[in-house]
């Protein structure tokens, strides 16, 4: 008689959904309540929003017009209000300022719908504004060389946050001289995290930097100085990053790149001071 009481009865206990008839044992399965993760809602080759919910409160988002080729993206804080996604926005590029926006969220079938209209899929990784390639980067990368300041123009810039990988490359014209700046860092298996990278060359080393400065890239006859060779002498000081935005400062004495070559003008190392950089992807 107990058995009948509970024949077909639907159990919701401690957030998980219990199906059981009498002197049977069904799967449990949870049921999800938070939208934690990174989602997607794409419309075809029209346009695509990207939304990252961390595990630390902390939201990142990208939303492109493929079509028309352009990008913009913010971040900030989220929090849950009952069946509500509450996200604060305090950082934005190319997009206008929206304080805290509020939205009624559900998680149904493994989908995120956000105000009963908009479904977004879960992904595996985030993207950046960067990533789509409609922008540049700009900004300022410059150094004192031999007591003089450089200027170079950013010729390539690769972030990986997540992977830790940072590189910039940049290009200083004067005349019919040109100068090339190269500089790495590689915080892995970590994210990148602001902090001091040092020149270490040591196999397996974390939290390394790698400084390359060459007077003549087209040279043939020389390769150029690069702290390959070095025993620790040299700093890159990350203070903010993020996929579109990096602030640091660096400094690094060189030696030759290749044992035996000898720089321009007999010059056997170069001295690379008051680095800075400041540049964001538009």
């Amino acid at each position: 008689m107990t058995c009948d009481l509970f024949r077909g009865r639907v159990l919701l206990v401690a957030g998980y959904l219990s199906v059981a008839g009498c002197g049977e044992a069904m799967p449990v399965i949870p049921i999800s309540t938070s939208p934690q993760g990174i989602w997607r809602l794409s419309q075809g080759a029209v346009s695509e929003s990207s939304l990252h919910l961390a595990s630390d409160g902390l939201f990142s988002r990208v939303v492109t017009d493929l079509s028309g080729g352009t990008c913009a993206s913010s971040s900030g804080s989220w929090r849950t209000d009952g069946e509500t996604l509450l996200l604060t926005v305090t950082t934005l590029s190319n997009a206008p300022a929206s304080g805290v926006e509020s939205y009624r969220f559900v998680i149904e079938n493994g989908y995120l719908k956000l105000d009963g209209s908009e479904t977004f899929a879960p992904i595996d990784s985030m993207v950046s504004c960067a990533d789509y390639g409609f922008g540049d980067w700009i900004g300022s990368l410059r150094a004192s060389v031999k007591g003089v300041e450089v200027v170079f123009e950013i010729a390539d810039v690769f972030v990986d946050t997540y992977g830790g990988q940072l590189q910039i490359d940049g290009l200083s014209s004067t005349g019919s001289d040109q100068s090339r700046m190269l500089l790495r860092i590689d915080g892995s298996p970590e994210p990148l995290a602001t902090g001091v990278f040092t020149v270490q060359n040591v196999p397996g080393a974390t939290d390394t930097f790698y400084g390359l400065y060459h007077p003549e890239p087209g040279s043939s006859t020389f390769s150029g100085f690069d702290t390959t060779r070095l025993s620790p002498s040299g700093t890159f000081t990350l203070s903010a990053v993020s996929p579109e935005h990096v602030t640091a400062t660096f400094s690094f004495r060189a030696n030759p790149r290749v044992e035996g070559e000898v720089g321009p003008d007999g010059a056997t190392f170069a001295q690379i001071e008051s680095g800075l950089i400041d540049i964001v992807y538009r």
